[in-house]
């Protein structure tokens, strides 16, 4: 359980660093001083978790139902902003607009990850005072979320292919968070039994050939147009 929570967290992460990457500088500082913030001032909340209680959240069927919905939700938001910066001519203004507030959306669901990482963090770290463990964890937040931006940037300059890695990020964490929580009895199983790594290995390679199939399509498609035009 723990291991494909950490996998979806992962993917939640890439997933903000990747949607924040079509932001200018100062909105991804501004976020990521906001998510620093958030992370600081949490500290009161994450001391007064323990693991057996977020162990048992993570088994409640009710809990898992909510988390399922919220995942829901913002992945039709973040399909929402893909299809229509991928469609969208730019000639309507009501578009515009709409399409100006998906952008300005950020990942929400980054909060709780942060939120999980801190309360983790202080488990690890029993003996240190906790202002200075969420002080240097506020700072690496900050790190890591502009560090992920940039780093999208410059492995995927141009904003067409960012976009498109957005979404399939948005795919593949509403598709893991879907099955995680399907119901207690997968939970309860995958806490008895060991993960099966080579389904795991075969369903990311399957994945990756998708991604990779899809956009040399799509880069096709493009060239074709173009040299029709």
């Amino acid at each position: 359980m723990e291991t494909l929570v950490f996998i979806l967290m992962m993917l939640v992460v890439l997933n903000c660093g990747m949607k924040t990457s079509l932001w200018t500088f100062l909105p991804r500082l501004a976020f990521a001083l906001l998510l620093g913030a958030f992370s600081y001032w949490s500290i009161d909340y994450a001391e007064m978790q323990s693991k057996t209680q977020i162990d048992n959240w993570l088994h409640r069927e009710d809990v898992l139902q909510g988390i399922a919905i919220i995942v829901t939700l913002e992945s039709a938001i973040g399909l929402m902003y893909c299809f229509s910066c991928l469609n969208d001519d730019g000639k309507r203004p009501r578009r515009r607009f709409i399409r100006l507030l998906l952008h300005a959306y950020p990942s929400l669901l980054i909060f709780p990850v942060v939120f999980y990482g801190l309360t983790k963090l202080l488990f690890l770290h029993v003996g240190m005072d906790f202002s200075t463990t969420s002080l240097i964890y506020a700072i690496a937040v900050i790190a890591v979320s502009l560090s992920c931006a940039t780093l999208a940037r410059w492995l995927l300059p141009p904003k067409d292919l960012r976009i498109e890695a957005h979404l399939w990020l948005t795919v593949m964490v509403c598709v893991l968070s879907l099955l995680l929580t399907q119901n207690g009895e997968i939970i309860y199983r995958s806490n008895v039994k060991t993960v099966d790594w080579t389904s795991v290995v075969l369903t990311l390679t399957a994945a990756a050939i998708v991604m990779t199939v899809g956009f040399i399509g799509s880069k096709m498609k493009w060239k074709s147009k173009n040299n029709k035009k």
